[in-house]
C-alpha cells in the first residue's frame, strides 16, 4: 500500500506539479497576460479530455483486477476501451473547436489555436489506468518521469521568447504522445498485449456501464477547471492569470486527495470484500486523519499565502494571495467526502454518488456563470466553495442514513 501511494504520488507529482513548477518561468518569459491565455487553454483541454477519460481511470483498474487470471479477456477489455476512446475523440475535437471561439484572443491566434488540438490529441489515449490494474505502477512511473523531465528540459532550453507561448502546447503534446506510445510498446512486448477489433455493441455496452461515473468525473473536472474557463468569458486574461496562480495551488491540494485515494484503494477493496464492519472502522480512521491533515493545510495556506504565491510569481502577489486565502477551505471540504465516496463505490451505490455529483455539476455551472458575472473572481470562488460543500454534505448524509454504510457509527 505504501509503495502504491509513493508511486502514485510520484506520477501525480510530475503530472500536476509539472505545470506549477513552470508557472514562474511562464510569467517571466511570456508575461502575466499570455500566462492567462495558457491557463484558460489548459483548463479547456482538461475539461474536454474528461470525455476521453470517461470512467476508465476509476473503473478500468477494478475490471482488470477482476480479470487477472484471464489474459485474453484483459486484452479484449483494453482493446474495447482503446476503440471507445478513439470514437470519443471525434466529439472532443468538435467541442474544442466550438468552445475556443468564446475566447477571441485564442481563436484569432491560428498557431496557438492549432497547438490546442495537438495537446488534446495527446490526452485522448492514457495508459495509466492499465498499469494500475496490472499492478505495474512502477513501470508507468519510470516511463512518465523520463518523458516529463525531458519535456521540461526542452521547454527551458528552446521555448524562451515572449511569442514562443504559441508553440508551448506542441511541445507538451508531443511528449505526452511519446508517453502513450512507449507505454503501449511495453504492454505489447512485456505483457503480451494483443490489440483486437471490437464490436460497436461492446463499445456501446462499455459506455453504458461507465456513464454515471463519467458524469461524476465531469462534475469533479468542472469544479477543478470551470473557474478559469468561465472567468475568461467575463474578465481579461491578465485577471485570469492572477487568479490562476492561486487556483493551481488549490488544485495541487485536491490532487493530493486523489493520490491518497489511488494508494489506499487497493487495500480498501480487500477490506471491503472481507468485512463491512472492518471497512467502516477503516473509513472512520481515514475521515479523522483527512480532517486533521487538511485542516493543517488550510491553516498553512492562510498563514503563508503571500510567501507561497511569491514562490510562483513576483507580480501581483497581494492579489493572488488574497484569492488563495479565499480558496483555502476547498481541499479540506473535498477531502471530507472521500470516505463516503469510497463506501458508496464499494457497496455499488452508484445512484447515490451519481445524484450528488450531478446536482453538484448543475449548481457549479449555474452559480459560476451568475456569480462570476455579478462579482467576478470573488463570485467564482463563492460558487466553487458552495458546490464542494453541497457534495460533501450530500454524500456524508446519505451514508449516515444507511446503517450498513454509516462509518460514523461505532456500533460495528
Amino acid at each position: 500500500m505504501i509503495k502504491n501511494i509513493l508511486l502514485s504520488f510520484g506520477i501525480n507529482f510530475i503530472n500536476f506539479l509539472f505545470p506549477v513548477i513552470l508557472i514562474p518561468y511562464y510569467i517571466n518569459v511570456f508575461g502575466i497576460t499570455n500566462y492567462g491565455l495558457i491557463a484558460i487553454s489548459l483548463s479547456l483541454i482538461n475539461y474536454i479530455s474528461v470525455i476521453n477519460d470517461y470512467s476508465w481511470s476509476s473503473l478500468g483498474p477494478v475490471k482488470i483486477n477482476k480479470l487477472q487470471s484471464d489474459r485474453l479477456a484483459i486484452n479484449y477489455y483494453i482493446s474495447t476501451v482503446v476503440n471507445s476512446k478513439i470514437i470519443l475523440s471525434i466529439p472532443s475535437f468538435l467541442l474544442l473547436f466550438g468552445l475556443v471561439h468564446f475566447y477571441s484572443e485564442i481563436s484569432t491566434n491560428s498557431l496557438f489555436f492549432t497547438s490546442l488540438f495537438v495537446m488534446l490529441f495527446s490526452r485522448t489515449q492514457n495508459t495509466h489506468w492499465i498499469f494500475i490494474g496490472l499492478n505495474k505502477i512502477n513501470i508507468y512511473f519510470i516511463i512518465n518521469s523520463i518523458f516529463k523531465i525531458s519535456c521540461l528540459i526542452v521547454i527551458l532550453l528552446f521555448v524562451k521568447s515572449k511569442d514562443s507561448f504559441q508553440i508551448l502546447f506542441f511541445v507538451l503534446g508531443i511528449f505526452d504522445c511519446l508517453i502513450f506510445l512507449v507505454s503501449f510498446l511495453y504492454l505489447l512486448i512485456k505483457e503480451d498485449f494483443i490489440y483486437s477489433k471490437t464490436s460497436f455493441k461492446d463499445i456501446y455496452s462499455e459506455l453504458q456501464i461507465g456513464f454515471k461515473m463519467f458524469l461524476t468525473n465531469l462534475t469533479i473536472c468542472s469544479i477543478l477547471n470551470s473557474g478559469t474557463l468561465i472567468l475568461g468569458m467575463f474578465v481579461n486574461s491578465k485577471t485570469v492569470g492572477i487568479y490562476s496562480i492561486a487556483e493551481k495551488i488549490i488544485m495541487l491540494g485536491k490532487h493530493g486527495i486523489g493520490v491518497l485515494f489511488q494508494g489506499l484503494f487497493p487495500k480498501i477493496c480487500k477490506i471491503g470484500v472481507r468485512s463491512i464492519s472492518e471497512l467502516n472502522r477503516y473509513l472512520r480512521v481515514i475521515f479523522k486523519t483527512y480532517f486533521v491533515l487538511f485542516s493543517l493545510v488550510t491553516l498553512l495556506l492562510i498563514a503563508f499565502s503571500e510567501q507561497i504565491i511569491s514562490i510562483l510569481s513576483n507580480v501581483f502577489v497581494y492579489e493572488s494571495s488574497r484569492y488563495l486565502i479565499l480558496l483555502s477551505p476547498i481541499p479540506l471540504i473535498a477531502a471530507l467526502n472521500q470516505p463516503a465516496y469510497i463506501a458508496l463505490i464499494l457497496n455499488d451505490k452508484k445512484n447515490i454518488y451519481f445524484s450528488g455529483y450531478f446536482i453538484g455539476l448543475v449548481i457549479n455551472i449555474s452559480l459560476s456563470f451568475l456569480l462570476s458575472y455579478l462579482f467576478k473572481v470573488e463570485g467564482m470562488i463563492a460558487a466553487l466553495i458552495i458546490t464542494e460543500l453541497f457534495i460533501t454534505l450530500f454524500l456524508n448524509y446519505k451514508v449516515q442514513l444507511d446503517k450498513k454504510l454509516n462509518f460514523f457509527s461505532k456500533n460495528d
